[in-house]
């Protein structure tokens, strides 16, 4: 598949809203940036996160009037999920790690395990990064939307795998 006709989820953010709670879990299709280094494929090229499954923007006091960091970090501590960051970085050659390549408009299989389950739902967005300098912001993320056209995943009981399907917006490359 040529590049022209593939999305990059470099820069899927998954942001969770929980009741009261710290979320637990990690997005592992495609993986996130906190997880990438975990993964065999990508030893060495990006430093591994041992608390990847523990993202929650700071917590509930870390969390300036409900604004945090668009890939799990502190609103206003060091962002080392984002582009730039630790897990951001363009490591070998200026290129980005990139867990995965998908065709625009196509319905992907996302996968999120949950490691401690605090109910709540899943929104997923897509920010099309053109170059390594560009910056992820609220305002660059395009919402996802399921097949049904529902925005928010419910979080069922349990805590296991969970296989999310969303539409990749058709006109991004």
């Amino acid at each position: 598949m040529k590049s022209s006709t593939t999305v990059l989820l470099t820069a899927l953010a998954i942001s969770s809203v929980v009741d009261f709670a710290d979320a637990h879990g990690r997005l592992i299709s495609p993986p996130h940036r906190g997880y990438i280094g975990k993964l065999p494929k990508y030893a060495g090229l990006v430093p591994i996160n041992y608390d990847d499954n523990g993202l929650s923007a700071g917590g509930i006091g870390g969390t300036k009037g409900g604004k945090h960091g668009v890939c799990g970090d502190p609103y206003s501590g060091v962002r080392q999920h984002e582009t730039g960051g630790a897990y951001g970085l363009f490591p070998v050659h200026g290129s980005k790690v990139v867990g995965a390549c998908y065709a625009p408009g196509s319905t992907v299989d996302l996968q999120v395990q949950l490691t401690a389950n605090h109910k709540g739902y899943f929104q997923f967005g897509l920010c099309k990064l053109n170059g390594k300098h560009d910056k992820e912001t609220n305002e660059c993320f395009q919402t996802l939307i399921q097949p049904n056209g529902d925005k928010q995943w419910q979080v069922p009981p349990g805590n296991e795998v969970f296989t999310i399907q969303s539409v990749l917006p058709a006109g991004v490359t």
